[in-house]
């Protein structure tokens, strides 16, 4: 059975928009599609803020409509950062065994936590965007962030995944962790997990 997500108002322009696009949409033309969309009205005025607050919104939605097409229709929606894709083909598996695509990812789960889109804030946007080009033009910031998630050059994307859960689950402010804390170990768990 699916487990019913918060009520995202967006989710039926979504999936109309990924139903038009059959090879596929990227977040920008989404957000573009979605503009004077209601539930855009009334977001932050700090411009980087409201943009973080719609690129959330979209965001949850898609991994929403992720969880309920795969248990509902058995159809996948794959999301990446260019591009978001509805399979509109039946996947031929029984869906109970095999689980919905993405199950486990700590981005998944980042946006489908609604509570991420009140509790975070302009100070927090600003810290993410700072850390981001700031890691682009530092070339140790990869030592750096193995550092930070106490790990061996080598460490592999699976061993990267553990140890970021690991440290998230102590450090997340909802948990009584440390938000500093928090967003440096998000920060370098991004930067490993793309490769860099």
């Amino acid at each position: 059975m699916c487990p019913d997500l918060t009520p995202n108002p967006l989710i039926p322009e979504l999936l109309d928009l990924l139903r038009q696009n059959p090879k596929g949409i990227s977040e920008f033309s989404l957000m573009k599609a979605l503009e004077r969309h209601q539930a855009f009205t009334g977001l932050a005025e700090d411009y980087q803020l409201c943009l973080f607050q719609k690129h959330f919104m979209i965001m949850h939605g898609l991994y929403t409509l992720q969880t309920r097409l795969w248990y509902e229709e058995q159809l996948r929606v794959e999301i990446s950062p260019l591009s978001v894709r509805l399979y509109t083909e039946s996947v031929e598996v029984v869906v109970e065994e095999a689980g919905v695509p993405g199950a486990g990812d700590s981005l998944r789960e980042y946006y489908l936590d609604w509570q991420q889109l009140s509790s975070t804030s302009a100070e927090d946007v600003q810290k993410l965007l700072r850390g981001f080009w700031d890691q682009c033009f530092d070339p140790g910031a990869r030592q750096q962030a193995l550092r930070v998630l106490e790990l061996d050059e080598g460490a592999s994307q699976e061993a990267i995944r553990q140890r970021y859960r690991q440290l998230a689950a102590r450090l997340h402010p909802d948990k009584g962790g440390d938000s500093e804390a928090f967003i440096e170990v998000r920060r370098a768990y991004e930067l490993l997990r793309s490769g860099q």
